[in-house]
């Protein structure tokens, strides 16, 4: 009773700080430890399609995804690994509550917590940045100045996008990816509205990542220490010719 107690507070805590993503700037979530059962979570319904709109064009300002817009979630892999990412619709805060159209997009990199842009379409200093899910972009972390602000850039870089096509969940399946730290950005996938967009509204679903170290073959292990002996045995025939 006491552990499934300890476990109902536990999974409140989780659900409290993931569902601030999408109030904040730029501020991730860890998921890397989160598990295939998931976590529930809320998201702009719009805030990923948003995304979908290049930076620079003259789409107005409404219409283009800010850092607000998005949920951030990230995950470190310590080896080559196989992971399963998904986000799945859900109700579970009443009927008519999911986001019925989930998306994300996946990047090599983080950006640091509160990033921001020195888009003129973004006040400097506002916190704030313009969000790319459908390429590498580049946000900072100095707001001092414009130069420096320049001189304090990161980028992430984008590797690839989920949507839902209509299943209600958005998912890479046994996905390869090496070593490092990755970004997720999600969102909805539904067309922008400027009355839902002003009511703040948000809707739920559930975000589940899991990964699967990849061991090297041990035919490469061989094949390595072979070709190293070739090389060895190499250097020394060339010694004994000189």
């Amino acid at each position: 009773m006491k552990q499934i107690l300890m476990r109902g507070v536990l999974l409140a805590f989780l659900a409290l700080a993931f569902n601030q993503n999408a109030q904040a700037h730029v501020h991730y979530g860890d998921i890397t430890n989160i598990g295939a059962a998931g976590i529930y979570d809320q998201f702009v319904p719009f805030g990923w399609a948003q995304g979908q709109i290049q930076p620079g064009t003259n789409v107005p300002q409404g219409a283009l995804a800010t850092t607000d817009d998005v949920n951030w979630y990230s995950f470190t892999l310590t080896q080559t690994s196989e992971i399963t990412l998904s986000i799945t619709s859900s109700d579970q805060a009443g009927p008519g509550t999911q986001l019925t159209a989930p998306a994300f997009s996946l990047y090599k990199g983080l950006f640091v917590d509160q990033s921001f842009d020195v888009n003129p379409l973004i006040p400097l200093g506002s916190n704030r940045g313009l969000v790319n899910t459908a390429a590498s972009f580049t946000l900072t972390t100095d707001s001092l100045s414009l130069a420096q602000a320049q001189a304090n850039e990161r980028t992430i870089n984008y590797i690839t996008s989920a949507t839902d096509g209509g299943t209600g969940t958005a998912e890479l399946v046994n996905y390869l990816l090496g070593p490092g730290s990755y970004s997720v950005i999600a969102g909805g996938n539904s067309p922008y509205d400027l009355a839902v967009d002003q009511s703040g509204l948000q809707l739920g679903a559930i975000i589940a990542f899991t990964s699967t170290p990849v061991p090297v073959p041990a035919a490469f292990w061989l094949m390595s220490t072979f070709l190293a002996g070739l090389g060895l045995f190499g250097k020394r025939k060339n010694r004994l010719v000189a």
